[in-house]
């Protein structure tokens, strides 16, 4: 009797534990879902009323972005040295305004400029009107020379002097993301910054009834949004990813024993079928039956996806909201039949933000990324598609998100979302050669976007180099190449955006622990405060 009484009090206290904490766990897969079973528990949500909503999307231009033909000058002794290192009738030389001359770059209206004005006149490489246009209303500004660091370095002299640390692996894609999405480059990864942020925001902003998690990847397993207790939960661009063995039709009741799902025609379903492991029987193994809840819990998470993106709210023009999200997309990619995987990612992204009552998340973080910035000697030819993609992709997301009507019970506009880009490092200044294929290395800073209704336009943040190669005085790393030392941290960058999400001064420190390093923690300096606080 009394083994009895133990393995029910077992039983029901490890039914207590996973019930209260698994609700809100965002499960794709079962190996990722088990990699994290130590990390489950949370208090239980305190909030008894929904706070407002906000939404981040980090975009991450994967290979390296050659942000250096991203954002030009048109002037000053940065445009002289833009010249010197990428010469006009180079194939990567991007001319001067010019009326009726498709390759020249696209005037951006006079800016807002911080530090040492190198350049008081910049443009934007052709492929990229709406991204002008952003600008040059407002809702769009450029953060330059961001990158990994530990500590400041003010130039060459003291990144050769061996007197500052590092970020490990420099120029190495695959470190480079990954300091990154972590934004601890001195430290083995433990968790990604944003994760942290959901971590710290989770049970504030997330009630307790939460049926999906904060994090939300449309773009795979990422490093940015892995927190030490939230999982993130990926989406196809076609909508949930079901687990292998399932089908598409999901339970209706919580009780499987009463409406068993549905398996897959294949050997992985019939070989489910057959387990029934995910029927509402309690089992007396205990890693077993934990095993259980969780396939139970990541097939509601299934339907609840599935539910939240089949909404179909009517819109102003009388069409459904999410026809019109697609079509913003269609109309933002003229002639295309087959949108490119940034548009279908960032339209799951808006679906996604239009089913947010549905999903009971006031905030959310979503990751993005677009690959094929590794471009070296295909960059002539490549570069300028891969940021056409990206610019008509932002004009896709701005009109998408205006087609979600908010309603006085879930108030929503474009005021409530920030999106922001990233990428492993800017390319070298200075191109492998002359001849047509000459493309370029790996780099460091680079420019950023940064887009959204809180955002302050028609500014470039941060320090924007003087574009100098070669000096002992300068922030070129490398002899001639043009490597430049960031300026701004990823840091200093991604705390801006964390403080409008809702992290206080008080906990921006547990996010970002070498924040103290750069700057005052509990301010941002004026050429990094390119998001209203009020909005």
């Amino acid at each position: 009797m009394k083994k009895s009484q133990s393995l029910e009090q077992i039983l029901s206290r490890r039914r207590f534990l996973f019930r209260g904490a698994c609700a809100g766990l965002g499960v794709t897969s079962i190996v990722n879902t088990l990699a994290h079973l130590t990390l489950i528990q949370r208090a239980v949500a305190q909030a008894t009323t929904l706070p407002d909503y906000k939404a981040m999307v980090c975009v991450f231009l994967y290979g390296g972005n050659d942000s250096n033909n991203m954002l030009l000058p048109r002037n000053g002794i940065a445009r002289t040295n833009y010249g010197a290192a990428r010469p006009v009738g180079h194939p990567l030389h991007i001319p001067l305004p010019n009326a009726g001359d498709p390759t020249a770059m696209l005037s951006l209206s006079t800016p807002g400029i911080f530090g040492t004005p190198h350049a008081t006149a910049f443009g934007v490489h052709p492929s990229m009107p709406n991204t002008r246009t952003y600008f040059n209303n407002g809702n769009l500004a450029f953060l330059a020379n961001a990158g990994t660091l530990v500590e400041p370095i003010a130039d060459n002299a003291e990144y050769t002097s061996g007197l500052k640390s590092l970020p490990p692996q420099l120029f190495s894609h695959s470190d480079q993301q990954l300091q990154w999405q972590s934004s601890i480059p001195d430290r083995p990864f433990q968790s990604g910054w944003g994760g942290r942020v959901a971590d710290l925001l989770r049970d504030t902003y997330s009630p307790a009834q939460e049926k999906v998690s904060m994090n939300i990847s449309i773009s795979g397993q990422n490093n940015f949004q892995v927190g030490r207790t939230v999982v993130p939960y990926s989406v196809g661009t076609g909508g949930v990813l079901n687990l292998t063995g399932y089908g598409t039709n999901y339970s209706s009741s919580a009780d499987y024993s009463v409406q068993p799902p549905a398996y897959s025609n294949n050997d992985s379903g019939r070989t489910l079928k057959a387990l029934d492991r995910i029927t509402g029987l309690v089992h007396e193994h205990l890693l077993e039956e934990g095993y259980n809840h969780i396939m139970r819990n990541a097939r509601d998470k299934e339907r609840q996806v599935g539910d939240a993106l089949a909404l179909s709210t009517s819109g102003a023009s009388g069409t459904t909201v999410g026809n019109a999200i697609h079509d913003a997309f269609v109309n933002a990619f003229p002639g295309v039949t087959d949108l490119p995987d940034i548009a279908d990612q960032l339209e799951m992204v808006a679906r996604l933000i239009n089913g947010r009552v549905d999903l009971q998340n006031q905030r959310q973080i979503f990751f993005v990324s677009m690959g094929g910035f590794d471009t070296h000697q295909e960059q002539p030819t490549d570069h300028p598609g891969l940021l056409a993609n990206l610019d008509r992709a932002l004009l896709g997301f701005r009109n998408a998100i205006n087609a979600i009507n908010g309603t006085p019970a879930s108030p929503f506009s474009w005021d409530d979302v920030v999106l922001f880009t990233n990428s492993d490092f800017t390319r070298t200044l200075q191109p492998n050669g002359s001849e047509p294929t000459a493309g370029t290395d790996h780099g460091w800073g680079g420019h950023q976007i940064v887009m959204g209704g809180p955002v302050i336009g028609t500014k470039i943040y941060g320090q924007f180099p003087n574009l100098e190669r070669g000096t002992t005085t300068g922030i070129d790393v490398d002899s001639s190449r043009g490597r430049w030392i960031p300026t701004t941290s990823v840091e200093q960058y991604a705390s801006v955006i964390a403080k409008w999400f809702g992290v206080t001064n008080d906990h921006i420190a547990e996010i970002f622990p070498n924040l103290y390093r750069f700057q005052n923690t509990a301010a941002i300096a004026s050429s990094l405060d390119f998001l209203d606080p009020s909005v």
